[in-house]
């Protein structure tokens, strides 16, 4: 694909929201079947049904199409942590922990082929992911004092890898023990801090 210096254009329309939804879906189909390197215009184009212009419209370059698909996991991603807000407002730090990491483990293990790839083409994601979790802790507990902030930084990391660690999890492990482990292990960090 050419690069460019054109910034992507962003959908406004219903239409061009499906359009581009379209056209991300035909690139995750190319990347699963040919790997970053096979990535091509025309691929996408064929898969997707649109034109090589069309695509160029949305897309001036592959890096474009990356960041586009990080977004998309990145909405993902913010839906399940406004629903563990949502569902959690009132309950203890534990029960919000519960929640934020099953809602973030489902996400994450929907597709980890694909989100495997996306890491790779977008080095960045997982700083601001942890950065992101961070601040929503902060929320969450309002921390007054450098012990509270660290253990929220350091409970952040742990997500962070945990969670993005399931791109590699082995198909022969069950996703719920696989999740159950997971929010044990971020339990009992907190609980490990509460004890000190």
């Amino acid at each position: 694909m050419k690069s460019a210096d054109k910034v992507r254009r962003e959908p406004s329309q219903q239409r061009s929201k499906q359009t581009v939804n379209t056209m991300l879906d035909a690139v995750t189909v190319v990347l699963k079947r040919h790997g970053p390197d096979g990535v091509t215009t025309n691929r996408i184009s064929e898969v997707a049904g649109f034109s090589i212009g069309s695509l160029y419209q949305y897309f001036p370059d592959k890096q474009a199409i990356y960041r586009a698909l990080h977004e998309r996991h990145v909405n993902d991603v913010r839906e399940a942590i406004k629903h563990a807000l949502a569902e959690n407002a009132s309950g203890s730090l534990e029960d919000f922990t519960r929640a934020l990491v099953e809602g973030l483990v489902n996400v994450h293990a929907a597709d980890p082929q694909l989100h495997q790839l996306i890491t790779a083409l977008v080095p960045e994601g997982p700083v601001e992911f942890r950065s992101a979790l961070c601040e929503i802790f902060e929320q969450v507990v309002a921390p007054t004092d450098d012990e509270t902030k660290r253990m929220l930084f350091v409970l952040s990391g742990l997500i962070e890898s945990l969670v993005h660690g399931l791109a590699e999890w082995p198909p022969h492990i069950p996703l719920e023990q696989t999740k159950a482990e997971t929010v044990k292990t971020a339990l009992s960090y907190l609980e490990s801090c509460r004890a000190q």
